[in-house]
C-alpha cells in the first residue's frame, strides 16, 4: 500500500523563471556525423563544474561534448576494446567520471573521455542488465540508480559498482532522477512517473499520459533543487513543467519532438529535439 506524502508547496517555490523562457538563447540545427553535428541523442547532461554539454550521440557510437555557448569541443567512445560503445543511451556525471548505459552494461569513461572501466553483462542478475536506459548519481553517497528496462527494475549499485539492491518491479522504467528526499522513476505506461522515498517505498504515482493538465509522450525528465518536474514532452512538442505538488506550471514550447532535457548552473534550460536529425536548444 502506498504511503502517505505531503510536500509544502512553499517549498517548492523555484528561484527559475521558467515563465520568462519564450524565445531560445541558442539554437543549433547542425544535424550529421561530422564535428559539432548532431544525429540521435537520447541523453544531455552538464559539467557542473566546467558547464561542458554532454550528449550521446546512439547512431555514431559516441558521446559529443560541447561548451556552455553549445560550441563543440570534442567527442569519444572506443571503437573497439572494452570500451566499445554500442548504442549509448543515458549518461550521469559525478566526480569527475562520467557513466553511460550502453547495449547490456554500463561504460565508466573520465571527463576527458578516457576509458576505466566496464560494468555489467546481460542477463538477469545482480549485475545483469537487458537494455539498461537512464541513470542517475546520488551526490551524497555516489550510489548508481540504473533503470534496467526490459527487467523491469531499478538496479543501484555502490560507488565501486558493487551491487547493493533493486526497486521493482516496473514496466519499463525508462529515467530516473534523484532530489534529496525523493527517487523519481518514469514509467512507459500510465501513471507514468512513480515516487519513491529514499527507503524505496512507494510514495505516489502521478503525472499520467494524456491530454489536458497531463502530458501526451514523456521521453525524459529533470528535477530542479525546488522539486520542479521538467518534462520533456515528446508528443506535444513543449517542456511541461509541474510544480511540487505535481500541478501544471508553465509549458516551454521547443523544436519538434523534444528528447532530453537538462538544466546548467546558470538556471537555463538546455534541450534536445529529434526531429530529421536533433537540434540543441538553449533557453
Amino acid at each position: 500500500m502506498a504511503t502517505a506524502i505531503t510536500i509544502e508547496t512553499e517549498r517548492g517555490k523555484t528561484g527559475i523563471d521558467y515563465t520568462s523562457k519564450i524565445q531560445p538563447l541558442v539554437c543549433s540545427t547542425k544535424r550529421g556525423d561530422g564535428n559539432g553535428e548532431l544525429n540521435c541523442s537520447f541523453c544531455i547532461t552538464v559539467d557542473k563544474m566546467t558547464g561542458n554539454i554532454y550528449l550521446t550521440d546512439c547512431p555514431k557510437n559516441c558521446v559529443k561534448v560541447f561548451d556552455s555557448t553549445a560550441k563543440y569541443i570534442f567527442e569519444f567512445g572506443d571503437s573497439n576494446g572494452e570500451g566499445k560503445m554500442s548504442y549509448p543511451r543515458s549518461l550521469a556525471i559525478c566526480r569527475s567520471r562520467i557513466l553511460i548505459t550502453h547495449h547490456h552494461g554500463i561504460l565508466n569513461y573520465n571527463l576527458d573521455g578516457e576509458f576505466i572501466s566496464r560494468i555489467g553483462m546481460h542477463g538477469n542478475g545482480e549485475l545483469e542488465f537487458n537494455c539498461p536506459w537512464g541513470i542517475a548519481i546520488n551526490e551524497s553517497s555516489d550510489d548508481i540508480y540504473i533503470c534496467d528496462y526490459v527487467n523491469d527494475r531499478i538496479q543501484i549499485l555502490l560507488k565501486d559498482f558493487q551491487f547493493k539492491s533493486q526497486i521493482g518491479s516496473f514496466n519499463h522504467p525508462y529515467d530516473v532522477k534523484l532530489s534529496q528526499e525523493f527517487i523519481y522513476v518514469l514509467n512507459n505506461s500510465n501513471p507514468c512517473i512513480h515516487l519513491f522515498n529514499h527507503n524505496h517505498i512507494l510514495l505516489k504515482s502521478v503525472i499520467s499520459r494524456g491530454q489536458g493538465n497531463q502530458v501526451i509522450n514523456p521521453y525524459s525528465f529533470y528535477i530542479d533543487n525546488s522539486n520542479y518536474i521538467l518534462i520533456s514532452d515528446y508528443g506535444s512538442n513543449s517542456i511541461s513543467i509541474f510544480n511540487p505538488v505535481f500541478q501544471s506550471f508553465h509549458n516551454i514550447p521547443v523544436f519538434k519532438n523534444p528528447i532530453a532535457i537538462t538544466v546548467d548552473n546558470h538556471d537555463r534550460v538546455i534541450v534536445v529535439s529529434c526531429h530529421t536529425g536533433n537540434c540543441l536548444q538553449i533557453f
